[in-house]
């Protein structure tokens, strides 16, 4: 491998590394805010989706920046019309579904055991159908299934959170060959073992603050969800309910009813009159 192409691999790991670390600063500042939160509220992070949206759109945006320059190269100094088209057009499809997306996240409606709760506390005293009352538990069954996106979330940042190390070993790599051939000092090398060090430790206490708030979190969540729980039981028990054979001396008195009135309504027999 020469020279030119390793020297590429090492930049272009050095500014992904730089943007991973950002993200990994992102995710350690706000998992901290959030953490401290979410015992006494417990509610979604806007604050959180809002930093990572933004700092995920940055990024977004300079990746286009850089493609749509080499676009313009296409177009313009080699004359490539379909391929710089063609890159123009993908450009805009990301630009597109990250706009999306990022709507998506932020408008985002709260459904969960607040929301619920919050609507039950609106109607206590209330005497509600036992319809609507189901619709409450189907509600709150369905956000109880969400858990396990919840652990598929957990999952998943524990994995992208060794993206940033695996990155800088990999510029570590590339830099410690260009050392061997007198391109690069072997302290610059250095520099990247550092980094990945520096990426681990934030991979670490980024973890640690994920699940300090996740256990936060979810303490306030099962509190809710006992609370939301309590009040369905209450609301059940000033439900009107049917009286065990009260259709049937309905009826009975109904056809009583009808009885007396046929009666009633009788034609008498005029008596005769004698002459």
């Amino acid at each position: 491998m020469d020279t030119e192409t390793l020297s590429a691999i090492a930049a272009f790991a050095t500014a992904g590394w730089v943007l991973a670390v950002l993200l990994q600063l992102v995710d350690v500042i706000t998992g901290h805010q959030v953490r401290r939160a979410g015992r006494a509220a417990g509610t979604r992070d806007r604050d959180r989706v809002l930093s990572w949206a933004t700092a995920v759109c940055a990024i977004v945006l300079i990746l286009v920046i850089l493609g749509v320059d080499y676009a313009a190269r296409l177009l313009l100094d080699r004359a490539e019309l379909m391929w710089g088209a063609l890159l123009l057009v993908a450009l805009i499809a990301v630009v597109a579904i990250t706009a999306l997306l990022a709507a998506r996240a932020l408008r985002r409606p709260q459904t969960g055991y607040q929301v619920i709760r919050d609507e039950l506390r609106a109607l206590a005293g209330s005497r509600l159908a036992r319809g609507r009352l189901a619709d409450y538990r189907t509600w709150l069954s369905a956000i109880d299934a969400r858990g396990n996106d919840v652990r598929r979330r957990v999952v998943t940042g524990r994995w992208v959170r060794g993206i940033p190390a695996l990155i800088a070993l990999v510029a570590f790599a590339a830099a410690a060959w260009l050392a061997t051939v007198n391109a690069l000092q072997p302290w610059q090398a250095a520099l990247y073992l550092v980094a990945a060090a520096a990426s681990v430790w934030l991979a670490v206490w980024g973890a640690r603050i994920s699940l300090a708030r996740n256990l936060a979190i979810h303490a306030v969540h099962q509190k809710q969800r006992a609370e939301a729980i309590l009040m369905l039981e209450d609301l059940d028990r000033k439900t009107p309910r049917k009286v065990a054979g009260l259709s049937e001396r309905v009826s009975r008195a109904l056809a009583i009813l009808r009885e007396q009135q046929g009666q009633n309504n009788s034609p008498q027999n005029p008596g005769h009159r004698e002459g």
